[in-house]
């Protein structure tokens, strides 16, 4: 009887701990199942927070490029007002004389070559932004999205009461206490991943769906854990097509100042010596130009010891200080220092130099863009970082401030949706990792700039043989000659003419408005009648014999053809009279007594003897020995007293007159003692220049006035040279030369 006693008891204290057990461990597995689901909803949503911060990522790296293109296209939009400006409204040789040919050389080039950069660098900025742009649209909204879990995946996180069956035996009926529980691994253990840690005791000691938990979040195959973000690596991929114009760009921002500065250097020189006649004004502001231009250079080339041959001259540190050279040659150029060969020669010396430097500068632009193949550059925060793979020029790496995405994670970060894809593939589901893409070195960008590198080269070998073309046939002999005064060693006085305006009434006209109001001009005379037109001509006569009436009548040499009381005026074919190309004229005489209107005789035709091979006669003035004629070739001419049975004998004096540009208009006198006076004046010319010629007949300058209206005049003396009598169809005008 006791027996069964103890065995009921046995038996009821079996059934007590086994249904404790089998409560304990239920509880347990229903507070483990709510922990798994609270537990995967939580990775999702950190996992979630970790994917906005990458397509924030993506935002941040793509506004770096876009912000710098769009600085660069403001810039570029502003300067390229101010290039034009330099060309076009402060043009050379409108207010003076137009600059040396040598230092135009030097500022065309220049200037045209950093209105070129500057196209090319605005196209480049263009086109960065807008890829950049597309290419984080493309990932933000294809690659890089929010790790939402599917219904799916969140039923398959969750567990049922019922699910609590399927499990072991020795789970369901565990005595704790009795069967120790699983140790937890320690936190050392863990740092290693390729370590593995077995747990104490068996594995049955612990829970079956804390082992199935276990393998579905670490026992997977699929990507790495501490792989870099996929994000990063594809970003890097696409980063590449642009990377290279950005790259460009901000060289090309470098190259254009570099050649915008040496321009406005050369313009200031220009202006300050040509224009406002200042030395010391040329000479302090290249020098502030000269400061900024190295201090520019010194601050962006950062060459390393891997460069080509150009690198070991100091290009960049000579280039700034070419416009010192050329501000020196245009100080001897202006001077007030006699010219001769030994000076002239110091000048070219001196431009050939500045020539000899910008060559060499563009040659080594080529050199320093030139992109290169290079390792990985450590990542060192604050400067730019760039993978090796990318072709970049070596000496702007720490210059055009790109950021690439890491190839790695900096220690004690982590990607969860790496974590993520490594708990996959538990039943041979294998996830790689997504890499970026392999692609050549992006060199288009490369191959454009070199374009315009290799032009700036071929304009600089153009100018330097039009140099040489110059210097050995005589400074701008090529196209027509645009004035008289030579300025040593290289320039004259401006207002060329094309042939197609030669000889019209808007031939000096530069403007459009000029232009058309001379056209207007010319369309009224067009409709005017003849008898209109007589009308002005007398009128204008009229003046020309209002100021003759003063001259002396005893003084005028008789002649049968001429009466006494009458004074020979000028020749030409404006007046009345004409000495035609062929030697023929005619006298024409005025009555002292006429005010404004004329009385014309022609006594008799008559044939110049001697003129036969000068030319054509471009005016006359008759004095007491005689008429002397000017000749469109130069030459004067002497005619002794009046033409006798129809015939005038003349015979050339004295030298032909000084003529850089062709002739329009011309006259000359023999003055008491001897000596001859002249007046000219010049196809592009406006003014009427005075000469005088000695004993030896050599002419020289002596005076110079401005004639106030754009016309075709006609010159003659007095018969003592003392006054110039002008006349054209606006009137007549009369210079006195007494002070001569």
């Amino acid at each position: 009887m006791p027996v069964l006693v103890s065995g009921a008891a046995t038996t009821a204290a079996a059934s007590a701990v086994a249904t404790g057990a089998f409560q304990y461990n239920r509880a347990n597995y229903l507070f483990d199942a709510g922990l798994r689901f609270s537990r995967y909803t939580s990775g999702y949503n950190f996992a979630m927070a970790q994917a906005t911060q990458y397509r924030q990522d993506l935002r941040d790296l793509t506004a770096l490029t876009v912000t710098k293109m769009d600085t660069y296209h403001v810039i570029g939009v502003i300067f390229f007002v101010l290039n034009f400006q330099l060309i076009m409204a402060g043009r050379l040789g409108v207010h003076g004389p137009s600059p040396p040919g040598y230092i135009m050389g030097l500022y065309w080039v220049n200037v045209t070559s950093a209105l070129m950069f500057l196209c090319v660098l605005i196209w480049f900025t263009l086109h960065a932004s807008a890829r950049a742009t597309a290419g984080s649209a493309h990932m933000l909204t294809r690659s890089v999205r929010l790790p939402i879990p599917t219904p799916k995946q969140l039923d398959k996180a969750r567990r049922t009461g019922n699910t609590y069956e399927k499990q072991r035996m020795t789970d369901v009926f565990r005595v704790p206490f009795v069967v120790p529980a699983p140790k937890e691994a320690a936190p050392e253990d863990h740092a290693d991943p390729a370590k593995k840690v077995a747990p104490a005791g068996s594995t049955r000691r612990m829970p079956k769906w804390y082992q199935d938990e276990q393998k579905e979040l670490h026992a997977g195959k699929g990507a790495h854990r501490n792989a870099v973000p996929e994000h990063f690596e594809l970003y890097r991929g696409l980063q590449q097509e642009w990377a290279v114009h950005d790259c460009y760009s901000r060289i090309g921002i470098l190259y254009f100042f570099s050649h915008w500065m040496t321009s406005v250097s050369l313009y200031s020189q220009c202006h300050c010596f040509g224009e406002l006649r200042g030395i010391w004004p040329a000479w302090s502001v290249t020098m502030i130009f000269t400061t900024a231009h190295w201090c520019l250079l010194k601050l962006d080339i950062q060459e390393e010891s891997e460069s080509r041959f150009l690198a070991m001259l100091p290009i960049e540190h000579m280039l700034p200080f070419t416009p010192l050279l050329t501000v020196l040659a245009m100080s001897l150029d202006y001077s007030v220092l006699r010219p001769n060969d030994g000076w002239i020669a110091v000048i070219y010396i001196i431009s050939w130099t500045a020539y000899a430097i910008h060559f060499l500068w563009a040659l080594r632009l080529f050199e320093l863009a030139m992109p290169h193949a290079q390792a990985d550059p450590p990542e060192v925060p604050g400067k730019p970082w760039t993978p090796g793979e990318w072709w970049l020029p070596r000496a702007f790496t720490q210059t055009v401030y790109i950021v690439a995405p890491p190839k790695q994670l900096e220690p004690g970060n982590t990607c969860l949706q790496q974590e993520m894809k490594a708990s996959k593939g538990t039943k041979g589901v294998n996830v790689p990792q997504k890499k970026s893409r392999e692609t050549a070195p992006m060199l288009y960008p490369w191959k454009l700039f070199r374009g315009a590198i290799l032009t700036n080269i071929c304009l600089w070998i153009f100018i330097m043989f039009g140099r040489v073309f110059d210097q050995v046939h005589g400074e701008r002999q090529l196209l027509k000659q645009e004035g008289r005064v030579m300025r040593w060693p290289s320039h004259m006085q401006p207002w060329m003419t094309p042939w197609t305006r030669n000889g019209t009434r808007n031939e000096y006209a530069h403007t459009g408005g000029s232009d058309r109001r001379l056209m207007e001009h010319l369309e009224l005379l067009r409709e005017e009648k003849v008898p209109n037109v007589a009308e002005r001509l007398a009128a204008s006569l009229g003046s020309l014999a209002e100021a003759l009436e003063g001259l002396d009548d005893s003084e005028t040499p008789g002649a049968s053809s001429v009466p006494a009381s009458n004074l020979p005026v000028a020749y030409g074919e404006d007046l009345l009279s004409k000495l035609s190309d062929e030697g023929h004229g005619a006298m024409v005489t005025l009555a002292k007594e006429v005010s404004m209107s004329l009385a014309a005789k022609i006594p008799g035709n008559f044939v110049f003897e001697g003129l036969e091979n000068l030319g054509e006669v471009l005016g006359a003035s008759y004095g007491p020995q005689g008429l002397m004629v000017a000749m469109k070739t130069g030459a004067v001419a002497h005619c002794r007293d009046l033409p006798v049975s129809g015939r005038w004998p003349c015979q050339q004096v004295a030298e032909l007159l000084p003529s850089p540009a062709p002739l329009r208009a011309a006259c000359a006198v023999r003055l008491p003692g001897g000596y001859l006076r002249a007046a000219v004046t010049f196809e592009a010319e406006d003014g009427v220049l005075l000469l005088h010629a000695g004993a030896d007949g050599k002419w020289k300058p002596v005076g110079e006035v401005s004639l106030p209206h754009h016309s075709h005049h006609r010159f003659s003396f007095d018969r003592e040279g003392a006054e110039l009598l002008i006349s054209s169809q606006h009137g007549a005008l009369k210079w006195r030369l007494t002070d001569m």
